[in-house]
């Protein structure tokens, strides 16, 4: 089932972007347009979206609500601002506003990376050149004046439209310059250092070829490689490493089959997908074919809403009609009222992939690193673990995104886009991990002594499992 998965969209988009004529913040849009938008969104969702028992919210209130609110927005930018809260009532990371790629200038960035540790964000990763400014496992403590959870919970989470909390809050310090609406300002910031000393910093946006000239540093002084689709290393004991950044490429499976002489002669294997973001569920059943003798993998189980008119049309009537219990309890009358209450539902069924792989299978033992960023496809690839019947494959590191599903795009007024999750994905047996994550076996995060020796506690971890025979409980 083919995905998009959230980092192969921002390339794509921001390679677009590259084209596009810079709009002056100033525009605006014509008032009718920003009811359209509006319009449209809450439509679309209305009829489309998949989770409206999660948002806890009257979706029609919620839309007469914001009507006066675009209508008062003074520029574009702002206009798309107000949608992205609009959207993040309904609490999920398959659905999104984008507002035009003309507004913002994606040859800059902020020379900063975090990482949140107890709910604090920490640095760590900078440009090198930096390091001595703002050393790796400083805690932010201020953004132009306000406190950092302030900051956030005020000015970044609430546009943000996430499944977990999590996911909401990882994205909120991806995100944390959303809410600038000059790319030129420099905004300082200060910290806690690892020493106890609080510092100020004045971070200001880097340019394209400041960036090409740059190199982030790790905790420990390195560089971190190139980011690849995949990658192959060889650690100590025999232990392969095998990342697999995204599945959004068919040719992942061919650069997977390039690995396995020496993947078959490893004494463990640990498949890395901390970064991979989604694409195609089949790349990744393909991959897991090579770790199993199971004749059929079996995925998750989806559902979709079903609209049709007359039905709604029955379901408004019989609502104010009163019938005898055998009307009430016929399948007839049943439709009818979901329908009206937009809760029929079109059942999909459970994603299947046969294994008839004909090369040796591998018999080393495997471990799966997963972690915060693991989303979309490759969440699917987790379900697929887990609902193994022989083979054992442990899961170490932090909860999934817990957000994965078939969103619909379309366009939006002045160049933008919105995107609305349509599909609702659980385990076989209708578990929710939407809205949850895959948790892991074995739950191992990042630590603020972790990033500044540079150490990669859930590598050290999975590396500790394959050399010993700890008992590991599978969990949901």
């Amino acid at each position: 089932m083919k995905t998009i998965s959230a980092f192969l969209l921002l390339v794509l988009l921001c390679l677009g972007c590259f084209a596009a004529r810079a709009q002056p913040r100033t525009a605006n849009l014509p008032d009718a347009d920003k009811i359209a938008g509006l319009s449209k969104f809450w439509s679309e969702a209305s009829y489309n979206f998949a989770y409206f028992d999660k948002t806890h919210i009257n979706w029609d209130s919620a839309y007469h609500a914001f009507i006066p609110q675009v209508l008062a927005t003074k520029t574009t930018y702002d206009y798309y601002r107000t949608l992205e809260r609009f959207c993040a009532l309904l609490k999920d990371g398959h659905t999104n506003i984008n507002a035009p790629w003309s507004l913002f200038n994606y040859s800059t960035y902020v020379p900063l990376r975090f990482v949140l540790i107890d709910k604090k964000p920490y640095v760590a990763r900078v440009l090198k050149g930096l390091s001595d400014s703002v050393p790796i496992g400083s805690e932010l403590l201020t953004v132009n004046g306000q406190p950092i959870q302030s900051y956030l919970t005020t000015e970044v989470v609430p546009y943000i439209s996430a499944s977990t909390d999590h996911e909401k809050w990882n994205t909120a310090l991806t995100n944390i310059w959303s809410a600038t609406t000059d790319t030129s300002t420099v905004y300082p910031m200060t910290f806690r250092t690892p020493a106890g000393k609080v510092i100020s910093f004045n971070s200001r946006l880097f340019s394209q070829r400041e960036r090409d000239g740059s190199q982030w540093l790790l905790g420990d002084g390195s560089s971190p490689a190139k980011r690849q689709l995949s990658r192959l290393t060889m650690l100590p004991n025999g232990i392969a490493r095998v990342e697999l950044n995204s599945f959004s490429e068919d040719k992942l499976i061919d650069e997977f089959k390039t690995m396995l002489p020496q993947l078959q002669t490893a004494k463990g294997i640990i498949l890395d997908i901390r970064q991979n973001g989604g694409g195609s569920t089949g790349i990744g059943a393909e991959i897991l074919k090579y770790f199993t003798d199971e004749k059929k993998l079996v995925g998750s189980v989806w559902r979709t809403r079903e609209h049709r008119a007359a039905f709604k049309a029955w379901g408004n009537y019989y609502a104010t009609q009163k019938l005898d219990s055998a009307e009430a309890k016929s399948d007839f009358y049943q439709r009818a009222l979901k329908t009206a209450k937009g809760d029929f539902w079109y059942k999909g069924d459970t994603m299947t992939f046969d294994n008839a792989v004909r090369e040796p299978r591998l018999r080393a033992p495997v471990v799966v690193l997963a972690g915060n960023n693991t989303g979309s496809a490759a969440e699917d690839f987790l379900i697929i673990i887990r609902q193994l019947k022989t083979t054992r494959i442990p899961i170490i590191g932090e909860p999934s995104t817990g957000s994965t599903g078939q969103p619909m795009s379309f366009s939006m007024p002045g160049g933008g886009s919105a995107r609305i999750c349509t599909k609702r994905d659980t385990y076989a047996d209708g578990t929710d991990f939407v809205g949850v994550g895959v948790i892991p076996d074995v739950l191992v995060a990042p630590t603020v002594q972790s990033l500044i020796s540079g150490k990669d506690v859930v590598l050290d971890k999975a590396v500790s499992v394959l050399s010993t025979s700890q008992p590991i409980v599978k969990r949901k």
